[in-house]
């Protein structure tokens, strides 16, 4: 627990005293972007720039490398490196209490952007208005469009240390940051491996053998239809209010199938108490969703491995004598194909009459099996290197909680 005085709960042994309590507007003067329209944003452009929308989606806590340009540099409102950048209206409130310092000068800042300039270390400056976003969206007014003025951010309270304790606790962040970003780029790279994996080991353009075989296999793939090897069921009922979340039965809701299960489905994560007339899954069946606002998530299927799981309506059951896993992964490599079968124009749907006639090219079982583990091994490399991102985000939240001071 912090103490009643203006300390970190955590700190450097090196520092020491308490931090100065201050309004934002004592420190620094506001300042805002001008012009730059996002048609003024070009790919080869001669001048490096930031459109406010970029503060939502390209930018974190620090710029350190700018990603447009633009040719239009006419009475344009240019940075000083250690800026720190907001925006000022979004559609909703909480993207209004992103914060970014920009490393940079002689960027041009264009309209709703909000400029802060200070003698505060800026990265210091940014992430600690991150740390603040429940008292910064005090200050946010609006109802459908939201705004956040200067006159109101002014007025928001902080605690400052020695610029040597600003730098030491931002460059703290900073490698944890990196660490971050360096995960992330793993799983990236594995992603985009799996991805091209699919593409060798699955045949394509109307061959007969994949690209790439394990050696203990030859032979020509058998060409069949889906409506072949398969028979087509379809869930029953299962509303979204029925499910909660000390239930006594698993179960499936379509909804499901977009959100919370990919390829394979080990664990089930949703419960009911209602189980009457009940559709139940058997092991090995392939589940995909029957309709959806748009056509592309009607590609995507997975492969159930528990029997006796409760499926709600809209979800197609694909019962058949296929290796379940490698069926899944195979119709989700043929998004394109499948695509061509979903039918409607405002709500779309995939029906069995006509997914059934979906060419697909069969190994052995045994072949099914081997290709099927190799993705399912990169999925839970993916997957464990996906969790160091989240441990590492928990870690950096928990630690902004110790070595900020919030009084409030």
């Amino acid at each position: 627990m912090m103490s009643s005085k203006l300390v970190p709960e955590v700190r450097f042994k090196e520092f020491s005293g308490e931090w100065e309590e201050k309004k934002l507007g004592e420190i620094a003067t506001f300042l805002k972007g001008k012009g730059l329209s996002k048609k003024s944003i070009i790919k080869d452009g001669e001048y490096p720039c930031i459109h406010y929308g970029e503060l939502f989606t390209n930018y974190k806590e620090v710029i350190a490398k700018i990603k447009s340009y633009t040719d239009i540099n006419n009475n344009s409102f240019l940075s000083l490196e250690n800026d720190v950048l907001m925006p000022t209206s979004d559609v909703t409130p909480s993207g209004l209490a992103r914060a970014s310092c920009i490393k940079k000068p002689n960027i041009i800042l264009g309209g709703d952007i909000l400029v802060i300039r200070s003698y505060v270390y800026g990265e210091f400056l940014s992430r600690y208005i991150r740390f603040l976003e429940r008292e910064v969206l005090k200050f946010v007014s609006g109802s459908t469009v939201f705004h956040l003025y200067a006159s109101s951010i002014k007025k928001l309270k902080i605690y400052l240390p020695t610029i040597p304790e600003q730098q030491k606790i931002a460059n703290t962040f900073s490698l944890l940051d990196n660490l971050i970003e360096a995960q992330t780029k793993k799983v990236e790279l594995l992603k985009s491996h799996k991805k091209g994996l699919m593409q060798k080991l699955f045949p394509r353009d109307g061959a007969k053998v994949p690209e790439v075989r394990f050696k203990e296999f030859s032979g020509e793939w058998e060409e069949k239809k889906l409506g072949e090897i398969a028979t087509f069921l379809k869930g029953k009922g299962l509303s979204k209010k029925s499910i909660i979340k000390d239930g006594e039965y698993p179960c499936i809701h379509y909804g499901e199938l977009f959100t919370n299960y990919k390829e394979v489905i080990a664990k089930i994560k949703s419960y009911t108490d209602i189980n009457n007339n009940s559709f139940l899954s058997l092991e090995n069946d392939v589940l995909m969703p029957t309709s959806d606002v748009t056509p592309s998530g009607l590609a995507r299927a997975s492969c159930i491995k528990k029997p006796n799981i409760i499926l709600g309506g809209d979800i197609l059951v694909i019962r058949s004598y296929v290796y379940g896993e490698f069926l899944s992964r195979y119709i989700r490599f043929l998004e394109r194909e499948v695509l061509k079968f979903v039918s409607g124009s405002t709500v779309f749907h995939l029906y069995a009459s006509s997914i059934k006639k979906l060419k697909i090219f069969l190994p052995t079982l045994q072949e099914q099996q081997k290709i099927a583990n190799t993705l399912s091994s990169l999925d839970n490399l993916i997957e464990a290197q996906t969790k160091k991102i989240e441990l590492l985000k928990e870690h950096k939240k928990g630690l902004m909680q110790k070595m900020f001071v919030n009084k409030d």
